[in-house]
């Protein structure tokens, strides 16, 4: 007799675009597919400056329900059409749980859920808009709405400890009891594989075997500010290193980035090579990855770099520092650890950073496999999908007209009370 909860479980983001909110959307709609729930994925369009994320989708047999209307940008009349479109489709749909992801879809997908009545209520905060994208004006407004919705919501979570303690602290969205710090989760099985170079970046690049290439991974924005990037190419490009750097990823900001690089003569060092889809093997062609960003979760790129086996140098920025491994140890103006290196939003302390790694192969292949071993540990798609499910069926033993049965929450075949993070703190 199958015993497994009869749950719908809803998960809403604002667009399925390159980066880890897409991918743990996609991913966890599948695990819990697989695990014997019924799972949907409700999201937007990706606009066409945007590398799309909905091949990953497609591959796991996963057809998303599309709001051609749901977009990142704020339209009042867009955004209204978007509520008023994911209202029908919850009362049609009737989810048990909701599960917001990104800041748009996590607005309206939670007042839609106040108003068809979803029992469970769910958001993550993969980032926050709340330092470096607006006004001090337009900040307090998000953060008024952040809060009220915070209200109505049954678990929070955050990707990071630190990211956490910003929201419960410094941001006073929840009180700290209702945030729940759960690590993201992905198919890393790719980027472990990666044990020697695949050849076909550095040939698309015209780089030899002998060219230290310098990988950067993101989207072409002002939060991720490659326009630092550059400044720290700059400041190595004057020495006689065989040295590139190579840019995946597009935007908004590539023709200032292309502008940037013609100005200061770095068409021979840096190239934009735009969005690709088999990451795996950009990751092999790559000797150290450069992460620039003003405000981050706990950044993708650099969990696909420490799976790929690589070292790497990042702006200590919001969760980042909660991925280092090992004690700190000061090095000039730059935190020295076991996977990688933190440094201050300086081109020229970036670029002091990089020279140090590209002189110590050994420093950079002990980095890399450190930060293999914290990441295989920590962030695998599975791993996640137990705690949500533990997550999940916690939060439903307190919704009296969830179809949660002593028997089904004590056959065995879900995850037993208090065995996970998730499940102990909400229990």
């Amino acid at each position: 007799m199958d015993s497994k909860p009869n749950l719908t479980i809803a998960t809403v983001i604002a667009r399925l675009n390159i980066g880890g909110a897409a991918s743990q959307a996609i991913l966890m709609t599948e695990a819990f597919r697989q695990k014997g729930y019924r799972s949907i994925l409700l999201t937007g369009e990706v606009p066409a400056s945007e590398g799309s994320m909905e091949y990953l989708a497609l591959d796991r047999n996963i057809i998303p329900i599309k709001i051609g209307t749901m977009s990142r940008s704020i339209s009042w009349h867009k955004d209204l059409t978007t509520l008023w479109q994911l209202i029908r489709i919850l009362y049609r749909e009737k989810p048990d749980v909701i599960h917001t992801h990104t800041a748009k879809a996590g607005t309206l997908g939670r007042l839609a859920a106040i108003a068809t009545g979803v029992p469970v209520r769910v958001h993550t905060f993969h980032g926050h808009v709340f330092r470096g994208y607006f006004s001090p004006s337009v900040t307090r407004i998000f953060l008024c709405i952040e809060r009220f919705l915070a209200r109505h919501t049954d678990c929070i979570i955050a990707v990071s400890d630190l990211q956490k303690r910003e929201l419960a602290q410094v941001f006073r969205i929840a009180p700290a009891d209702k945030i729940l710090a759960l690590p993201l989760g992905f198919d890393l099985a790719p980027f472990l594989a990666v044990n020697d170079r695949v050849g076909t970046l550095r040939n698309s690049l015209g780089c030899g075997t002998d060219t230290f290439l310098v990988g950067w991974v993101g989207r072409l924005t002002a939060i991720k500010d490659p326009s630092l990037l550059l400044h720290c190419a700059r400041h190595l490009s004057t020495g006689s290193r065989d040295l590139r750097f190579a840019v995946i990823g597009d935007g908004e900001l590539r023709k200032h980035c292309e502008e940037q690089i013609a100005a200061a003569a770095l068409g021979h060092t840096v190239s934009l090579a735009g969005w690709q889809q088999h990451l795996d093997g950009i990751y092999a062609d790559v000797d150290l990855v450069v992460l620039t960003s003003i405000n981050e979760g706990t950044p993708v790129a650099l969990l696909e770099a420490m799976a790929s086996g690589k070292a790497f140098v990042s702006t200590d920025v919001g969760g980042v520092r909660d991925l280092m491994v090992g004690p700190s140890i000061k090095q000039g103006s730059f935190e020295v650890f076991e996977n990688g290196i933190l440094a201050p939003r300086d081109g020229k302390v970036l670029a002091d950073a990089v020279a140090i790694l590209m002189d110590n192969p050994e420093t950079r292949r002990a980095m890399g496999q450190a930060g293999r071993n914290f990441v295989k540990a920590r962030f695998s798609s599975q791993r996640l999908a137990d705690d949500l499910e533990s997550l999940y069926l916690s939060l439903g033993r307190s919704k009296q007209n969830l179809p949660l049965g002593a028997e089904s929450l004590s056959s065995g075949n879900g995850p037993e009370p208090g065995r996970s993070p998730a499940e102990k703190q909400f229990s």
